[in-house]
């Protein structure tokens, strides 16, 4: 995605928001809670990552913007997508700016965690952390920041074992990759 993306995808994430939490008007009918709409967004980008075919016919200025509609409501309507997320679509898609819904979730949650106080962190690891080991982790880093902890998850066998996690701008490395790189400079440095 272009950088200059950005700065449009937040402008939609901070209204959608908005009108979520009750700050600005919505039309009609109660608006999903933001958890409800970050799990429809997140849910939103897993689909089309899922079937990139769905996103090159949302994106494609050939296919006439009444079949992109209709396209997205038979296939979001079939996922019970609330109304507001319906309208974001179809604004997306009148726009020409269907690819921008990855940068838009990503912006809302980063939005929602700020103003509820709660700290992003990503842990990597070489194999999916299962149920127990993630609640596991996810307590143990709100312990360290004494917030709570949106933790996500991504797989890199590069980290052999172990788990590396990203949280406040810092690091926090106890991948078996990371020990192996410490006693390697040890070795080689003598500290």
């Amino acid at each position: 995605m272009k950088a200059a993306s950005r700065p449009v995808a937040r402008r939609y994430a901070r209204a959608l928001l908005d009108v979520s939490e009750g700050k600005a008007p919505a039309k009609g009918e109660k608006p999903p809670t933001p958890e409800t709409l970050a799990r429809e967004l997140r849910q939103s980008v897993d689909l089309l990552s899922a079937a990139p075919d769905l996103g090159r016919a949302l994106a494609d200025p050939l296919l006439p913007l009444a079949r992109k509609r209709a396209l997205v409501q038979a296939v979001w309507t079939k996922a019970q997508a609330s109304p507001l997320l319906l309208r974001l679509l179809d604004l997306l898609v009148e726009q020409g700016r269907a690819e921008l819904l990855p940068a838009v979730e990503e912006a809302f949650r980063h939005a929602w965690n700020a103003r509820r106080g709660v700290v992003e962190a990503e842990a990597v690891s070489a194999v999916e952390l299962a149920g127990p080991q993630l609640n596991a982790l996810t307590k143990a880093l709100a312990q360290v920041s004494g917030k709570e902890v949106d933790l996500r998850t991504a797989l890199d066998p590069k980290v052999l074992g172990g788990v590396l996690v990203r949280m406040a701008g810092k690091n926090y490395d106890g991948t078996v990759r990371g020990q192996l790189k410490a006693m390697k400079s040890r070795l080689v440095h003598g500290a």
